[in-house]
């Protein structure tokens, strides 16, 4: 927590000049102190109301039923209460002009609830234990609240509406939760170094520059759930380390950023949403674990997306909608599959895939779309459909039970293609204008190995196919229809 003693010395300069000048302003300060013990059957209750001027308050309980109520209205109020022991509740209520609230608590049925309006709002916090719960409303100006927890029923409510709001409220353990709502301008919400399980997060941004996000986040079934409506957002997941952790991020604005670095553990799932200008997803080796699942949706402008995994079956999703979409999908392990949908303008989709069972497909509707899948092992499955404009594929792969169909309908198609072994089965269809297939004197088209198959069928245009296959049980049918037709077949 900040120290707010330079404030409070600042604070007694500004008294004693304010009364060595003669002025008559009303120079409030209350100072209550209660301990408690002794036989009691209730102990500590305070209010302190202040209404005008350079009021301070400083309440200090200590034990059984504490109850701290603090109201203060205008110029230069902060309040500091403390309580230590049993039924704690605090409420602070400032309003207009210099805010600063101060809370520490210590334990039992906590629950503390401070609103602050216009002007230089902060608020602070540091609870330790029990049936904690802190509510921060602060209205405008030069917001900022932070909470500490350590322990136990956690949760904090924070809204900040306007200006250059900041909330921070860490956790350490038990069933944490956070809610912050923001409203106007330099936001900046998340959770920071949180330990335990079942932690919970809910933030609503909007204005200009949001930022919200997690970082450093330890344990299992922890949920981040983050809409951002605004320019300039960025959500930011560093350092989450657990399984069946969930993290959702939504963001309708210009700029906006979705970064992921690392995030460790399995069947956990992530999920973005991106509306509108010049959208950036990354996850460079920052996905490590199983059955974790992916789903990314960029709709507008200059999208970008890269995922990379490390683990067994999971599951990626990206799905991109218009302008200049690239997105790539590496993934590492057993089982895993990846799905890229683009539809529209200058568009590029990767996916990598490394070990068993694998499943990829490519859908690319318009424009310049160029897709190119690489796999290496066991019993791939490979789909690219390409529709309109500049179309390309090329495909390399390496091992086992393939299976590949690739169709594209329009446009300058050229498929070039290396599958380097085992029961292949292959299908190729291309419908209109420069077609080409590849190999023979040029690059790929090779499918060297055993089960073969191969059948490619191209409809009109320049068509031309080349080819080879090698060894076992080869199979080929070409079959083309209209104009330059060329084709050139070799199989070993």
């Amino acid at each position: 927590m900040r120290s707010l003693y330079t404030r409070k010395h600042l604070l007694g300069l500004a008294i004693g000049m304010v009364l060595s000048s003669g002025a008559m302003a009303a120079s409030n300060e209350a100072v209550i102190s209660q301990t408690s013990a002794a036989g009691v059957l209730e102990g500590n209750t305070a209010t302190v109301s202040q209404d005008g001027s350079l009021h301070i308050a400083l309440v200090t309980q200590d034990g059984e039923l504490n109850d701290t109520s603090v109201n203060q209205a205008g110029v230069w109020n902060e309040a500091y209460a403390q309580s230590t022991g049993s039924g704690n509740v605090i409420t602070v209520i400032q309003n207009d002009d210099w805010h600063i609230t101060d809370v520490s608590v210590d334990g039992e049925d906590n629950q503390v609830e401070v609103t602050q309006s216009d002007f230089f709002n902060q608020a602070d916090g540091t609870i330790v234990g029990n049936g904690n719960s802190m509510t921060v409303l602060q209205n405008g100006g030069m917001n900022e609240s932070t909470t500490e927890f350590v322990g136990d029923n956690n949760s904090a409510v924070q809204t900040q509406l306007g200006d250059s709001n900041w909330t921070n409220a860490s956790f350490s353990g038990n069933g944490n939760s956070l809610e912050s709502y923001q409203e106007g301008d330099g936001q900046e919400s998340g959770l920071m170094n949180v330990l335990g399980d079942n932690n919970s997060m809910e933030v609503e941004q909007r204005g200009t520059a949001n930022v919200g996000g997690v970082v450093g986040l330890t344990g299992n079934d922890n949920s981040a759930y983050i809409q951002q409506e605004g320019a300039s957002n960025v959500f930011i997941a560093r350092d989450v380390d657990g399984n069946n952790n969930l993290l959702d991020a939504y963001q309708d604005g210009n700029a906006n950023q979705f970064l992921l670095q690392p995030v460790v553990g399995d069947d956990n799932v992530v999920l973005a949403d991106q509306r509108g200008d010049a959208n950036l997803i990354e996850a460079p080796y920052g996905l490590v674990g199983n059955d974790v699942l992916i789903d990314i949706q960029q709709r507008g402008d200059e999208n970008y997306s890269f995922v990379a995994t490390d683990g067994d079956s999971h599951n990626i999703s990206i799905n991109q909608y218009g302008d200049l979409n690239e997105a790539e999908a590496l993934v590492l392990g057993n089982r895993n599959e990846a799905t890229i949908v683009t539809r529209g303008d200058a568009n590029y989709a990767g996916i990598g895939l490394d070990g068993a069972a694998n499943y990829a497909e490519v859908v690319q509707e318009g424009d310049d779309n160029y897709a190119y899948v690489a796999f290496t092992g066991d019993q791939n499955f490979v789909d690219v459909n390409q529709d309109g404009a500049a179309n390309a594929v090329a495909l390399t792969g390496e091992g086992n039970g393939n299976e590949l169909a690739l169709a594209q309908n329009g446009d300058l198609n050229l498929v070039d293609l290396l599958v380097a072994g085992n029961q292949n089965l292959i299908d190729v269809s291309q419908d209109g204008n420069g077609n080409l297939v590849g190999g023979i004197g040029g690059g790929a088209f090779a499918v060297t190995g055993t089960g073969g198959g191969v059948s490619i069928t191209q409809s009109g245009n320049d068509n031309l196919v080349f080819g080879a296959q090698a060894s076992s049980g080869n199979v080929m049918a070409v079959t083309q229809v209209g104009d330059y037709n060329t084709a050139t077949i070799s199989q070993n």
